[in-house]
């Protein structure tokens, strides 16, 4: 008969499950914060050129980060072919998020984005051992995505029809995330370290993304300010260079499901930074919100249900 896990054994999974927790809940909070830069850094560029050009400060980022550090940053045979995979579905995901967003709205966006733990909790089942489907996971998930519509609640009512088409991109780019997260964690993860996973993934995406900004957008650049260039500093520097670095590192130890799970909480910070920064009005609503993502993210971290003695 098996015994109970040792104390220690209990502790580090404890204190894992912790670390995991704290660094998402930064994360996602850099996350939630880089979507009022977005709304800034469109006011001086389009969109789809700006993630390129944040793709090309990132790069240089990472370079120097991969020559400190003795990274290799040579690929072939396998290594090649799955990164270029990844990194042309990391392009698409943000072509069909930035093109989305002009035919629908903020709430809209939050909501089909979040669609993405879904499809990475039903793919874990199937693609990644030891990353189940449970009772418990499945309530937790649903009651979180509840909490992000609970959240826009006051604006989904007063949208009008006529966005299904940006509906449709944005959730095309959410299946576009999950695939990429499922892709890695399958194929990549124990192939690479963190930095070549995403090295990689934005060496190829970028010029995609550059090519195209030049065939769907027209006016690049139209009001370039000193606080439009910070926000694209900060989205290279601080969000794709050392967010998505440290998102890859996780991802490379923790299960995808859980790891996709905490994204819920990135509307919830851009929520909490709009009240706080913007002077957005706090509605009852948007609290109630707030305590659904809160309990649905503590039953989708809460350990499976053992089976059933025979």
């Amino acid at each position: 008969m098996t015994g109970a896990p040792a104390p220690s054994s209990a502790s580090h999974a404890a204190s894992s499950g912790l670390a995991l927790a704290l660094w998402m809940l930064f994360l996602t909070a850099l996350w939630g914060f880089n979507a009022l830069t977005i709304k800034v850094l469109t006011q001086g560029m389009a969109p789809v050129m700006g993630a390129a050009l944040r793709g090309v400060i990132a790069l240089a980022c990472l370079t120097a980060y991969g020559i400190m550090r003795g990274e290799s940053r040579a690929y072939s045979g396998w290594d090649a072919l799955h990164g270029a995979v990844n990194g042309v579905i990391f392009a698409v995901e943000f072509v069909l998020f930035y093109v989305g967003a002009r035919f629908t709205t903020g709430s809209h966006i939050a909501i089909f984005v979040n669609m993405a733990p879904f499809f990475v909790a039903v793919g874990a089942h199937y693609l990644l051992p030891g990353d189940r489907l449970h009772r418990m996971k499945t309530a937790g998930l649903i009651l979180a995505f509840l909490g992000v519509i609970t959240l826009f609640a006051n604006d989904i009512l007063l949208q009008h029809s006529g966005n299904w088409r940006g509906d449709v991109l944005i959730l095309l780019g959410a299946i576009m995330w999950g695939s990429s997260t499922l892709y890695v964690k399958r194929v990549m993860a124990a192939r690479m370290s963190a930095f070549r996973l995403l090295y990689i993934q934005i060496l190829v995406s970028t010029p995609l993304l550059l090519a195209a900004a030049l065939l769907l957008e027209s006016g690049w650049f139209f009001a370039v300010t000193p606080v439009v260039l910070g926000a694209l500093v900060f989205q290279g520097v601080v969000v794709v260079f050392f967010s998505y670095l440290m998102w890859m590192t996780l991802l490379r130890r923790h299960p995808a499901s859980t790891m996709q799970s905490y994204t819920f909480m990135s509307p919830v910070w851009g929520v909490f930074f709009g009240v706080s920064l913007l002077g957005d009005p706090l509605q009852g609503l948007m609290v109630l919100g707030i305590v659904f993502v809160g309990l649905g993210l503590y039953l989708v971290n809460r350990p499976a249900p053992a089976a059933s003695a025979r």
